[in-house]
């Protein structure tokens, strides 16, 4: 029945039996898991298939992976977008930034569950991750993380040059974009283009798509606490 639901408004999405089983585990799982752990508000079967599972799954609408794409999965906290990728594209090589342990901990039994290969779980901050990756990743993607300036400099020297930065964001995405525009010139990042999407259950969604044009100068990323104080621009 949800599989029809996100058929309903993504019909591109060709979902296979073994994918179906796996969103199924993934749903129970977090579930469970959420009584003991604070993953997700949303508990309901609509809900998470819709409003993760769906939101996480809308930017293979636009980009397609190549077999053994490298992605970092920024802040993913119960696996969003990251796990939901992997589960539709088997055979990227998946990376999952996250700073909270017990977070990491789900994760690593998650993935186990789903029988995921080449999935690497990471408890750290992401910019101490940057410094110690620089430009290893062919696609950093993020959701629901930070304002759009802070998360660019967090993220972006772990990207290779040309390739991309995709950030899902909510309806204010132009306030934030224009706050940006210093940041985006300072860190090599150039927007590609902007994914509007408008499904009832989820409302506006706006992933944006950013490509890195020059290798990350020195001293991006700061720290957490200085990004916040001092912007860039």
């Amino acid at each position: 029945m949800m599989i029809k639901l996100i058929n309903a408004y993504f019909s591109e999405l060709v979902i296979s039996q073994q994918q179906e089983k796996q969103l199924e585990q993934y749903y129970q799982y977090l579930v469970e898991q959420n009584k003991v752990m604070n993953l997700t508000t949303l508990v309901s079967r609509e809900d998470v298939y819709i409003k993760h599972f769906l939101d996480s799954a809308l930017l293979l609408k636009k980009y397609s992976f190549d077999d053994k794409t490298k992605v970092a999965d920024v802040g993913s906290g119960a696996g969003f977008p990251g796990i939901i990728l992997k589960i539709f594209c088997p055979t990227i090589k998946l990376s999952i930034i996250e700073a909270v342990e017990k977070r990491c901990l789900f994760l690593q039994r998650l993935i186990t569950k789903l029988q995921l290969d080449d999935v690497e779980i990471v408890h750290a901050r992401a910019e101490s991750y940057s410094w110690e990756h620089s430009e290893q990743f062919d696609l950093v993607v993020s959701r629901a993380v930070a304002n759009l300036g802070l998360l660019l400099e967090l993220v972006v020297r772990m990207v290779k040059v040309q390739g991309r930065v995709i950030c899902y964001k909510g309806p204010n995405i132009v306030n934030e974009l224009a706050t940006a525009q210093a940041t985006l010139k300072v860190l090599n990042l150039e927007l590609e283009q902007t994914q509007y999407e408008n499904i009832p259950p989820l409302g506006e969604r706006n992933i944006c798509y950013f490509i890195k044009t020059a290798p990350t100068i020195k001293p991006y990323p700061r720290s957490f606490n200085q990004i916040k104080k001092f912007p860039i621009g």
